[in-house]
C-alpha cells in the first residue's frame, strides 16, 4: 500500500468517527454502537427512497468510509421507493436495525439526529436536491433551516 493510500484511510477513519462523536453527543444515542447503527439504518432508508442519480450524489458528499457501507446492499433497479410518511421510513430504518433498538419514539428521534448530522456535514445544495426529491412529510424531519 502506497504512503498516500494510508493517509486516505487513516482520514476516512478519523472523519468516520468525528461523525459518530457528532452523534452520540448531540443525538438520543448512549454507545457508538447505537450511533452507528441509526446512522447506517437511516442511510439505507434515505437512499432507498431518492433516484439512483441523487443517491448516488449524496454518496459523493460522504467520507470514504461512510460510502462504503451506505452503498451495502443497495439495489438501485428498487429505487426510488415509494415510503411517503414518517411511519413507513421510520419502518424501513427498523427492518435495517434488525430489530436492535426499535421503539417509534427512538428511531424518530435517531432519524431526526442523523438527519441534523448530514445538514452539518453534507454541503447545503446537495441537502436541498436531497430533501426536494421527499414528499413533503418526510421533508418534515430534517431541520427547520436546511430548507
Amino acid at each position: 500500500m502506497l504512503k498516500s493510500d494510508v493517509s486516505a484511510l487513516n482520514h476516512t477513519l478519523a472523519q468516520t468517527q468525528e461523525w459518530l462523536d457528532d452523534l452520540v453527543e448531540s443525538g438520543p444515542f448512549e454507545t457508538e454502537q447505537q450511533a452507528y447503527s441509526y446512522l447506517r439504518a437511516v442511510l439505507h432508508s434515505l437512499r432507498d427512497r431518492l433516484t439512483v442519480e441523487e443517491a448516488v450524489h449524496l454518496a459523493a458528499q460522504l467520507p470514504m468510509l461512510v460510502r462504503g457501507f451506505y452503498y451495502e446492499g443497495w439495489r438501485p433497479a428498487l429505487a426510488p421507493n415509494e415510503e411517503s410518511t414518517p411511519g413507513e421510513f421510520f419502518d424501513s430504518v427498523r427492518e435495517s436495525l434488525h430489530d436492535q433498538f426499535t421503539g417509534d419514539e427512538a428511531i424518530g428521534e435517531a432519524t431526526r439526529a442523523v438527519f441534523e448530522l448530514l445538514v452539518n456535514r453534507v454541503q447545503p445544495g446537495q441537502i436541498r436536491h436531497v430533501r426536494d426529491q421527499l414528499p413533503d412529510a418526510l421533508q418534515e424531519l430534517w431541520p427547520g433551516d436546511s430548507a
